[in-house]
């Protein structure tokens, strides 16, 4: 028998509770929510918390061998490392979506989601078959990780950001394909934790969507660090030689031959659409595989809307903050018939290196071809009374304007903790401040975030000659 709901919700990530959660608050229609695997999505299971997790742990044995005055960084079991991972995650999946969605009046399907052609949303797990139909629905099923073609790859065990958590032993020495922020991240934290870490990357820079100056800094301090970092280059060949995994890299350089124990595979992600028979409800994909949605998140279908990383909306980056705001704008948009649309021009993003990459807005290079010009100042770190303080000076401000109308359109920190106040950085932009309503604004002093400030003065002196605070 068909069961009928007013709303249905397919997925149970960031975008799908929200939706439940606004929907709730607001109207009082029943609603149905499908999803497969554990609850809580990506970000809980396998992204944000883990993954935020892991650099923690990379933190602190840096600190730990700081205070030591030893240069090389004590081997920490990772495999102990990685059980706390999952305790942390396991916890937090359940006090976060398990135990709250008994509070709200939901009727919960786990398995498989496929429309007919007849409109019935099929679900089927390995103990049980259900059919279902909504009023209306949100399709909200994620991303997962992009693989590759790569030759061999398929014949060698790797990870993604999906699995890695799952390995049990201990390993000496990985190699991840892909310089983004979650291969960065990884990196970083893996080898502050005694294991020997290499990062492909096809492109001639790390993180392009902020400015070449802040990504030259954070790749000089991975370096430093001890991350083998090799840019312009792509992995050609994979192959299990005497228990290891090879790795033939190829760049300028010519070609060279990695031998490492893990392998991890950072190469972007893609949208769950696969096999939810959209094509028998006319929901349109994009050429990327994203359902096409239009600024209320409405679908060629009228009666269904799509939020998170599976719509076709600009998004600076695949953020938790980003699903769970278009979820609850699409339940929204589907009571209040289409009021609200969405925006992410504003939205902050940060890579959590240490120190962290954070920016919010355009580049110099984007305020160049869409006015003709541009104004921009960037500060260092170490022009901060902060920044002696926690004996720190790696890390810069750039601040890029309209030249035609003074108005700020982009600002991109790199600098310790630069995630606790990009928040700022993003109302700058979103209320169109110029630089002098930066300058006038209250800054806590000694703080990180007096860099934002400082990058504004520096438009109008020579921040060098300045005492610690002026105006």
């Amino acid at each position: 028998m068909t069961k009928k709901y007013d709303l249905v919700i397919i997925g149970g990530g960031a975008a799908g509770f929200s939706a439940l959660v606004k929907y709730s608050e607001t109207t009082t229609g029943k609603v149905a929510m499908v999803n497969k695997g554990p609850l809580g999505g990506t970000c809980v299971n396998v992204g944000c918390v883990p993954s935020k997790r892991l650099i923690e742990w990379g933190k602190r044995s840096k600190l730990i061998n700081t205070l030591k005055q030893d240069n090389q960084y004590e081997m920490f079991r990772i495999s102990s490392v990685l059980e706390d991972i999952r305790n942390l995650r396991d916890g937090m999946r359940k006090a976060k979506y398990e135990d709250i969605i008994s509070y709200y009046d939901v009727d919960l399907y786990n398995g498989y989601a496929s429309f007919g052609s007849d409109g019935i949303l099929t679900i089927k797990n390995s103990r049980e078959k259900h059919e279902i139909t909504g009023d209306k629905y949100i399709i909200a099923t994620g991303s997962s990780p992009v693989i590759p073609p790569i030759d061999g790859l398929d014949k060698v065990e790797y990870h993604t950001s999906n699995d890695i958590w799952d390995v049990r032993e201990d390993f000496g020495s990985i190699l991840i394909i892909g310089a983004g922020a979650i291969g960065l991240e990884f990196a970083q934290a893996f080898n502050r934790l005694g294991i020997e870490t290499y990062i492909v990357e096809v492109m001639d820079r790390v993180i392009p969507s902020t400015e070449p100056e802040l990504s030259e800094m954070l790749t000089a301090r991975l370096r430093d660090e001890g991350v083998n970092i090799f840019l312009k280059s792509r992995v050609s060949k994979i192959s299990k030689v005497d228990g290891s995994i090879n790795v033939e890299v190829i760049g300028h350089y010519g070609k060279k031959n990695i031998s490492v124990d893990k392998l991890m595979v950072a190469t972007g992600r893609k949208p769950n659409t696969e096999g939810l028979g959209l094509e028998n409800i006319g929901v349109d994909l994009d050429g990327r595989g994203r359902i096409v949605v239009n600024r209320n998140l409405r679908t060629s279908n009228p009666n269904i809307y799509a939020a998170g990383d599976v719509s076709s909306t600009w998004k600076p980056a695949i953020l938790e903050t980003i699903s769970a705001r278009e979820g609850a704008i699409a339940a929204l948009n589907i009571i209040e018939e289409d009021k609200y649309s969405v925006d992410h021009s504003y939205v902050p993003v940060t890579v959590f290196t240490d120190p962290e990459l954070s920016y919010v807005g355009m580049r110099e290079s984007d305020v160049i071809k869409s006015y003709g010009g541009c104004k921009c100042r960037l500060v260092t770190f170490k022009s901060l009374a902060k920044s002696g303080i926690i004996d720190e000076d790696d890390g810069a401000a750039k601040i890029v304007v309209d030249p035609n109308t003074g108005v700020i359109k982009g600002i991109h920190i790199y600098a310790p903790n630069s995630s606790e106040y990009i928040m700022a950085a993003s109302l700058i932009l979103r209320h169109g401040y110029r630089i002098e309503d930066v300058i006038e604004m209250p800054t806590v002093f000694p703080s990180g975030a007096e860099i934002i400030k400082l990058a504004a003065q520096a438009f109008i002196r020579n921040i060098g000659r300045m005492p610690c605070c002026v105006e």
